[in-house]
């Protein structure tokens, strides 16, 4: 809570330390190590492993991915890492689906070759069955039912711009029709920027009792249109379109996937493992995603191990483990397994898709940060490496004038790749990558993720070779390499710096906080008093959790100081600062309120029924990590919240909060990244989520 007993700190004066020039030198990455790095990291080399990795069509569970996992094992080995495994795990509920051969030809009116799976794997749709079909081709659009309507679909195949799953359950499951040949692609916002693009979509992986097993075809825009003009051409000639469908795929009876670990042993702690992550699954080519992130993922295990056997920089103290799983579903199946894992681990990093060009398609690197319910001295880590890097590669006039090196002051470049700025910056946390699985409330360590955005190539033909970058393979690992080196190494002597780092990085974020609670005092008083009050609640809410959050980032650093040493208090004395702080906030906001209002004292919130409910409730997590994970599903979603939301929402239960206390928890952090981020969070949605997972066994509600 915000003390009213703290001094007041004039926001005037806040602002003189919460906007200082950026430093060019990341204190987590000297000039000396950088050098080291700069020489040793090798893009290059990480674009060669790429290259090995795009043959594989490697679909979770499927043959090829044990077979990318292997490759990569034997390079791994080459590099020196140790406990080199490929480990098979169950995979409930999911398919080892195996595609051997698939190819759509047209018979009549004339013969061409539409599709080959031989030849561009994601032609045929995932988990399609084997089929042999000669039938009539017939267009149905969009597969809705105006679109069906009037046309006899029964024993044809179907051609259409929607997904196969869709298009599958309407015309083959509903109307009887043999398979499915679609142009449906998940970049429709690009389709004209990339009209040759082939979608990697899958189809059910099971069909209704009595039905048929699905099948489909992944065509182009550009093809789907030349099929439109051929049915044109055959109909007024009044003869049919016919094409022939050839499958073989196979399904195992027994489902299992698999994921590659590898180790680089410390020299002296062994229960604070910093885990580095990046997933191995993905359709064939997969370049980007996520062949970058294995790649520079090995690539920062086989540069860090060199470096220590030349004794360029010595042994680091804790264990490094090099995990490549099946994106989440490894994760989680490992937790079930080992639920007491996460004891061992300190802090994980994620690489997923960190090679693109950056100008094609106008790709940003994202550094992910950690929800709040987990705030932690790891961004400040990595993000202070990050925009050291991003300075020393992006040019500007005033360095120039300085006499600083230009275009770039600190180049990291590939020997073959591009000379393009490095674009990078920090985001509020979000999932869609296997970092959010350590974040997730009850396994409680702190992860960051490096994903590029907005990305018009993925899961499609396009993410190849020509979409991947060395530079940027090579400032990412560097990035990575430079992270782990010193999380790995860090102790007692680093942790002034690193409440330096996290303070001052921690007043920055305050005061933009600070901003985003008077945005809304404004927004609320534009519907009068009552939505004044509520605004007011709202934004000190924010401020408050905001608080609580850089208060537990700079108590999180206390992990490296030596027990009853001179360090150990230096944490706990700049968390009590940040109380400082955060009282001249509230009286900063309270001030705005004035302004707005011309009260002095807010309106007392009034709680409506459905919160005074929710005051009443505390929910309590129930049962072992393999049956919380089994009954609320790893990727849980409500409706009108968003995903990130939900998970934040049981992140912050731990038997003390009440719903409503969670509730604006939540909205708390949906407000301070913004609802063009996170969307509104309401209420109404947490209680239902909460109660859903009450009947499900996730939780007790006392």
């Amino acid at each position: 809570m915000l003390s009213s007993r703290c001094v007041w700190i004039p926001t005037l004066l806040l602002a003189v330390f919460i906007a200082p020039a950026a430093a060019q030198d990341s204190p987590f990455l000297t000039p000396p190590l950088f050098r080291l790095l700069v020489d040793e990291v090798s893009g290059d080399r990480a674009f060669n492993v790429v290259r090995g990795l795009t043959p594989f069509h490697r679909i979770m569970g499927s043959a090829a991915y044990v077979d990318a996992a292997r490759f990569l094992a034997e390079l791994a080995k080459e590099s020196g890492l140790e406990a080199v495994a490929v480990v098979e795990q169950p995979f409930e509920g999911m398919l080892s689906w195996n595609p051997r051969s698939a190819v759509l030809r047209m018979i009549e009116p004339e013969e061409e070759k539409l599709a080959d799976f031989a030849e561009v794997a994601v032609s045929l749709a995932v988990f399609s069955r084997s089929a042999k079909a000669e039938a009539e081709l017939v267009d149905i659009g969009g597969a809705t039912p105006a679109d069906l309507k009037g046309l006899d679909v029964a024993g044809k195949i179907v051609l259409t711009t929607v997904a196969p799953a869709a298009a599958i359950r309407t015309a083959v499951w509903g109307l009887g029709a043999l398979g499915v040949v679609s142009c449906a692609s998940i970049h429709p916002e690009a389709r004209f920027d990339t009209p040759d693009q082939i979608a990697y979509i899958k189809v059910p992986s099971s069909a209704p009792e009595g039905k048929a097993a699905p099948w489909a075809f992944m065509i182009s825009p550009r093809r789907y249109g030349h099929l439109q003009n051929v049915l044109k051409r055959a109909y007024a000639a009044g003869r049919p379109v016919r094409v022939r469908a050839e499958i073989e795929a196979d399904v195992a009876a027994k489902a299992e996937q698999a994921y590659l670990w590898a180790e680089l042993p410390g020299a002296s702690i062994h229960d604070q493992d910093i885990v580095l992550t990046a997933h191995l699954d993905e359709e064939s080519t997969s370049a980007n995603d996520n062949g970058s992130g294995c790649a520079s993922q090995l690539e920062v295990g086989r540069a860090i191990k060199a470096l220590v056997d030349s004794g360029r920089v010595p042994r680091p103290k804790r264990d490094i483990v090099f995990w490549w799983p099946n994106e989440h579903t490894s994760e989680y199946q490992y937790l079930a397994e080992h639920p007491e894992a996460p004891r061992g681990w300190l802090a994980s990093l994620n690489q997923d898709m960190v090679g693109a060009r950056q100008s094609q398609g106008s790709r940003v690197q994202h550094l992910i940060r950690t929800p709040f319910s987990l705030p932690s001295y790891l961004n400040d880590v990595v993000e202070s490496i990050v925009e050291s890097i991003v300075l020393g590669n992006t040019g500007s006039l005033a360095a120039e004038e300085a006499g600083t090196p230009q275009p770039f002051a600190k180049p990291v470049l590939a020997f073959l790749g591009s000379r393009e700025r490095y674009d990078a910056c920090a985001v509020p946390h979000s999932g869609g990558s296997d970092h959010e699985v350590f974040c997730e409330g009850i396994v409680g360590v702190p992860a960051v993720g490096l994903i590029n955005n907005p990305d018009f190539y993925i899961h499609s033909s396009d993410d190849d070779l020509w979409n991947i970058d060395r530079t940027q393979l090579e400032r990412n690992a560097l990035v990575v390499a430079a992270a782990t080196l010193f999380l790995a190494d860090a102790g007692d002597e680093d942790v002034p710096m690193l409440v330096q780092e996290v303070y001052a990085r921690g007043l920055a974020r305050l005061g933009r906080d600070l901003r985003t609670a008077q945005e809304r005092l404004r927004e609320g008083s534009a519907a009068g008093r009552e939505g004044a009050a509520r605004a007011y609640a709202e934004a000190r809410e924010l401020l408050e959790l905001a608080a609580a959050r850089e208060k537990g980032a700079l108590l999180s650093i206390g992990v490296f100081a030596a027990p009853g040493g001179r360090n150990a208090a230096l944490p706990r004395e700049r968390a009590a600062a940040v109380d400082r702080v955060a009282e001249s906030l509230g009286r900063d906001l309270l001030a705005a309120f004035t302004a707005l209002t011309g009260e002095k004292n807010p309106t007392p919130e009034v709680l409506s029924p459905l919160e005074r409910e929710m005051a009443g409730r505390v929910p309590v997590n129930i049962g072992p990590m393999a049956s919380y994970f089994g009954k609320r599903g790893w990727g849980p979603g409500f409706p009108n919240l968003h995903p990130t939301m939900v998970k934040e929402a049981f992140a912050f239960v731990d038997g003390k909060r009440s719903c409503l206390d969670i509730f604006r928890a939540v909205r708390a952090e949906a407000l301070a990244g913004g609802a063009f981020y996170y969307g509104r969070v309401e209420a109404a949605s947490i209680k239902g989520l909460l109660d859903q997972a009450a009947a499900r066994g996730v939780l007790k509600l006392r």
